[in-house]
């Protein structure tokens, strides 16, 4: 459950979010997945904190929070460190193999972080993971971007299903 869902207020939810960035560098937001009449929404997880330090937050979408938070946390600790995520970079992390997208609509995913520094403030990369074969959702027969939508472009500007 989300901390307003515990009972936080906003306020109270915002002033957690920010004490955590000051003692750990950045925090994570994760949103859980759901069904409506406009279909399924998978869950995604993505930092909040790093465009304190000019780097880009990381998206990763159709994971648990424990898997999420292992990678996420991998990913802002290198950044922390000094290293650059860059679209069209394939990495690993927290035992997955990814590949870096441009986030193209931070506004309409990252709602906490463009709460925190404001609209066209922040950047984000999404962490794309390989499937069990190591194929990107762009790379195989058939497209699992219903379980890992994207969020930006792949290589090449469109998905090969």
């Amino acid at each position: 459950m989300c901390e307003i869902c515990d009972g936080m207020t906003p306020e109270q939810a915002r002033r957690a979010m920010l004490h955590t960035i000051d003692r750990c560098g950045w925090a994570l937001q994760y949103v859980e997945s759901a069904i409506d009449d406009r279909g399924v929404h998978p869950a995604f997880c993505y930092t909040v904190g790093l465009t304190e330090i000019d780097c880009p937050e990381v998206v990763l979408t159709g994971r648990v929070a424990d898997q999420s938070a292992v990678v996420l946390n991998e990913l802002g600790h290198r950044m922390w460190h000094g290293d650059h995520l860059e679209p069209g970079e394939r990495i690993s992390a927290g035992g997955l193999d990814l590949f870096l997208v441009q986030v193209r609509e931070c506004e309409s995913w990252l709602l906490s972080a463009v709460g925190l520094y404001g609209q066209g403030q922040v950047s984000a990369v999404q962490a794309v993971w390989a499937d069990c074969q190591g194929r990107l959702p762009w790379e195989g027969a058939i497209s699992s971007t219903i379980v890992q939508p994207l969020l930006g472009p792949p290589p090449g500007g469109r998905i090969v299903a």
